[in-house]
């Protein structure tokens, strides 16, 4: 048996660090915007065993410390049984660390995929419960499209569809890791930040140029470089409503009305940085392909 699920990434629209739990979890507000940028999960049954994983990108692990190779591991122990022996085959779209949630992409089209496989013996909320204990990302991923998300990624809040809009993305720069980027936040006094109500509002009300307005991400604060600077001034140049972080970067994106503004944007961006890419919004984190 054999299943193919489109993992799609997000962009964070808003991001704000509203706290921060005992346990150490930041507590998070956010609006998030699945994309028609995706990687390609395939999950194949067999009698080996065993989980196997294997990637087309050679900077990924393909083992037990790859999080598409733990949602099999996390799906199976939840479901009570032994896994007679599956393969997992993805092909990598999304860019690696760049913010956009493609590793907790890949998690929710496993877990989505291997419940379609096994007759759905979970329901939806089951798997958003296994999906926030991957990580704070994989359960937004797992249902997509437009969301309001809080806690720490699993409060779910569904938005109506954006109107149409393209989104110019590039990467001007390396990130270390994630925790580490939000030490560096940590560390700084109180900034600026987003108001993720009015862009809700925006939304709701199909109000693109007000949206624009209001994307904000508190990361922004912790990349004050001369090439995000530049990557603002040329996206802006060429039109963008809005221009913000996605994650903790270094994925910058430019919100666009127009297609054709949303491209030479992206091919003046990839002149200056090799590469740039642009991308519509979809409605769905996960989609299974039948």
């Amino acid at each position: 048996m054999q299943i193919t699920v489109k993992a799609h990434a997000k962009l964070n629209l808003t991001l704000d660090v509203t706290g921060r739990r005992p346990d150490g979890y930041h507590l998070l507000d956010m609006v998030v915007q699945s994309l028609d940028l995706a990687d390609t999960v395939t999950l194949s049954t067999n009698t080996s065993g065993e989980i196997l994983l294997r990637t087309n990108e050679k900077e990924l692990p393909a083992d037990e410390n790859n999080i598409a190779y733990k949602a099999a591991a996390l799906f199976y122990q939840t479901w009570g049984r032994t896994c007679e022996g599956l393969r997992i085959s993805l092909k990598k779209r999304i860019p690696l660390a760049a913010g956009l949630g493609g590793g907790s992409a890949d998690a929710a089209a496993v877990l989505l995929g291997l419940n379609r496989l096994n007759m759905q013996p979970f329901t939806k909320d089951q798997l958003e419960d296994m999906a926030l204990e991957l990580g704070a990302d994989v359960p937004l991923c797992l249902t997509g499209g437009t969301l309001e998300a809080g806690g720490i990624g699993g409060i779910l809040s569904p938005l109506p569809d954006l109107p149409d809009c393209w989104f110019a993305l590039v990467r001007p720069g390396e990130k270390p890791s994630t925790g580490e980027m939000y030490r560096r936040y940590d560390a700084l006094d109180t900034g600026r930040h987003p108001d993720t109500q009015g862009a809700v509002g925006a939304i709701c009300g199909g109000d693109l140029e007000e949206l624009g307005q209001k994307l904000y991400n508190v990361f922004e604060q912790v990349w004050q470089t001369t090439d995000m600077d530049t990557a603002r001034r040329i996206m802006r140049e060429r039109g963008a409503l809005g221009v913000s972080l996605s994650g903790s970067g270094p994925t910058l994106f430019g919100l666009f009305a127009n297609r054709d503004q949303a491209a030479k944007a992206a091919a003046d961006l990839a002149q200056t940085f090799g590469d740039a890419l642009v991308c519509e919004p979809v409605g769905a984190g996960c989609e299974i392909d039948d």
